[in-house]
């Protein structure tokens, strides 16, 4: 399979990959196979059910690895039985046609490593929990929203009758961005003070993130879509919020999404991190 590279991230940050050195993939399965579930109640009058819920569940990823030459069938059995284990959670990044996607948080399910015949390459069958049911894209966009470019130094000359500009913010305030992926993407914003910033607020959609609070020169404060939650500086920070607040725009639909931030004093003084994963049913 020489249009696809898997490569295992371990809890630890150890790796592990295939087509590229001395063992090669014969088979992927499960990553175009979504396990889709759609719940029903039967119709009490009429013919037919009742679709009450739809969600995607957990699913099996399988590989078949082979080794390149039986002389490495010991290296590579211990290697392989070292490296994945029950106690730690993997990260599998697939790179397919250029493409490169991840299922986060796998588990190990099953190995098998038999050795039949030393003077054959031997083969490994390894199996995995994949929870999230979708696989995430690689870039998580992870930009400063607040960020200035800079455009010019001092001494400056410039031509009579020119305009000049000193910085230009490489975002606006309030910025569009796209999820072309397969379903809604979860947003963490990352809130770093660079001064005394009063209530900061983060706008996406017609909703908002308002945390009643004021933060010094150094603070950050995490807004997170997926857990619905906020901590400042690392704290839980839930009970700071604005009760109108509502983390609904924070997860971003399919298509173009706005996000944005501000405070009732000090949003100049900002640094706006926005990181959300696309999520693909498939590789």
């Amino acid at each position: 399979m020489n249009d696809i590279t898997v490569t295992w991230v371990r809890g630890d940050r150890r790796t592990f990959s295939l087509n590229s050195g001395a063992m090669g993939l014969v088979s992927a399965e499960g990553l175009d196979s979504p396990a889709v579930e759609v719940f029903t109640q039967k119709a009490a009058v009429g013919d037919g059910d009742l679709v009450t819920g739809a969600r995607v569940g957990s699913r099996m990823l399988e590989f078949t690895l082979k080794a390149r030459h039986a002389s490495l069938n010991d290296v590579l059995r211990r290697t392989v039985s070292s490296f994945f284990t029950a106690s730690q959670p993997y990260a599998i990044y697939v790179t397919r046609n250029g493409i490169k996607r991840y299922a986060a948080g796998c588990r190990l399910e099953g190995a098998e490593i038999p050795l039949e015949n030393p003077y054959k390459p031997i083969t490994a069958k390894l199996s995995f929990l994949m929870p999230e049911g979708y696989f995430l894209s690689a870039d998580s966009f992870g930009k400063n929203i607040a960020g200035i470019e800079l455009r010019c130094g001092y001494p400056y000359a410039a031509p009579a009758g020119r305009g000049r500009i000193y910085g230009l913010y490489t975002y606006a305030e309030t910025v569009y961005l796209d999820n072309d992926g397969d379903a809604e993407a979860y947003c963490k914003a990352v809130l770093t003070a660079k001064g005394t910033v009063s209530n900061p607020k983060l706008t996406a959609g017609d909703g908002f993130v308002r945390v009643l609070c004021t933060m010094a020169e150094g603070d950050v404060l995490i807004i997170n879509g997926k857990t619905k939650s906020v901590t400042l500086n690392g704290a839980n920070a839930s009970a700071k919020l604005d009760k109108a607040s509502s983390f609904d725009g924070i997860v971003f639909a399919v298509g173009t999404n706005g996000i944005g931030f501000t405070a009732d004093m000090g949003s100049n003084l900002l640094d706006v991190y926005v990181y959300y994963n696309k999520r693909y049913l498939c590789t």
